[in-house]
């Protein structure tokens, strides 16, 4: 199997449980087919589903079918997140206790959020990175400080003149505890944040049924809303044309509990941003019957160039280096042109232009951008 087959086979798999008839199809694969589980592994690793993809073939019968040694690392691997994950709701039990008793009632976001709303048959299934969650923000900045002072440490310098321009606090890490942490105070970064503003998200929050703390997710809407607009804006997908895995495996679950085209309609300006995402993650994911999407003229467009991106990697990576040098060139002109006019843009620009630790910070972008 080809790179492509191997993508597409491991997104197949994460979806047996909603499409039990593809049990079949997988197991007549892996019977008949000369798979390098080698590549199906580094697949699973790079998108960051290994643990799923893994829970998914043993739930559905599949797991006899693979080499023992396979199984013994998926299990290893499966359980080592497990009890990563169970040590990050052990940290989140510390950090929202530590907010609380100064009145700040954090709304989790992502992955932490999916996990405390129970997403997931096995805990194990979802693979973190970072504790994200958002307060109001005019408490952004206290929740940075209660925590430094519980001994957390900022990963950056933190500059009160990029306020207006940031959606998080720099990241926080604690030798204590195993995952950074990510104060938002929006989950989109301005002006984008207008189309779904933090503020939407805290009014509409859900209580966590615990007795131990007080703290909030979204609601399920918002959820969707999220996973969407992450994918599609934070992370650039729509325009690099990446596939991610995790995030579409996250949205096939969410949209078993909410239809998700009545989402995208009740978002009528970015219709279109939601339904090519629906659209890739059911063409992706061989069709789960929860995610649903209307084919138009412009979905199929979007699928044909995901398509050939997968089938080109090499042009669709040309492609994505010309157009991140393009916006990293026009954000070197306007930088300076909106600093003549705005003050808080020419502080900010000022204080960075001094800092050594900023160069490192913007060169090491760079290197991650290429590594990735």
């Amino acid at each position: 199997m080809n790179n492509k087959e191997n993508l597409f086979f491991v997104a197949k798999c994460l979806t047996l449980d909603q499409n039990p008839e593809k049990i079949v199809e997988v197991r007549d694969v892996i019977r008949n087919d000369d798979i390098d589980w080698e590549n199906i592994v580094r697949v699973s690793s790079g998108q960051f589903v290994l643990p799923a993809l893994y829970l998914q073939l043993k739930r559905n019968g599949l797991i006899e079918e693979l080499p023992a040694d396979l199984i013994e690392h998926f299990e290893e691997i499966t359980q080592l997140n497990r009890e990563r994950n169970q040590a990050i709701l052990t940290q989140v039990e510390d950090v929202t206790k530590s907010l609380n008793r100064h009145n700040i009632f954090p709304v989790y976001l992502k992955g932490v959020a999916h996990l405390l709303k129970g997403l997931y048959i096995d805990p194990a299934e979802r693979m973190i990175g970072d504790i994200d969650f958002l307060v109001p923000e005019d408490q952004m900045v206290e929740a940075a400080e209660i925590l430094i002072e519980e001994g957390y440490k900022p990963l950056a310098t933190y500059y009160k003149d990029a306020f207006k321009k940031t959606k998080h606090y720099p990241r926080l890490v604690n030798s204590d505890f195993i995952a950074a942490v990510e104060i938002h105070k929006e989950v989109l970064n301005p002006p984008r944040h207008i189309a779904f503003p933090g503020n939407k998200i805290a009014k509409e929050k859900e209580l966590i049924n615990c007795d131990q703390y007080k703290a909030f997710i979204p609601c399920i809407e918002h959820l969707i809303i999220h996973n969407v607009y992450n994918n599609q804006i934070n992370d650039k997908a729509s325009i690099y044309g990446n596939i991610i895995l995790r995030q579409m495996y996250d949205i096939s679950l969410l949209a078993i509990n909410r239809n998700i085209i009545e989402v995208a309609k009740e978002h009528k300006y970015k219709f279109n941003t939601f339904n090519n995402y629906y659209a890739q993650s059911a063409f992706v994911f061989s069709n789960p019957k929860s995610v649903i999407y209307l084919p138009t003229w412009r979905s199929n467009l979007f699928l044909k160039r995901i398509n050939f991106y997968v089938d080109y990697p090499i042009i669709k990576q040309t492609i994505k280096t010309i157009i991140y040098f393009y916006t990293r060139i026009i954000r070197y002109i306007t930088l300076p042109i909106l600093s003549i006019f705005q003050t808080h843009t020419r502080r900010l620009l000022i204080i960075r232009l001094k800092n050594p630790q900023w160069y490192r910070a913007h060169f090491r972008s760079y290197i991650n951008f290429f590594k990735h």
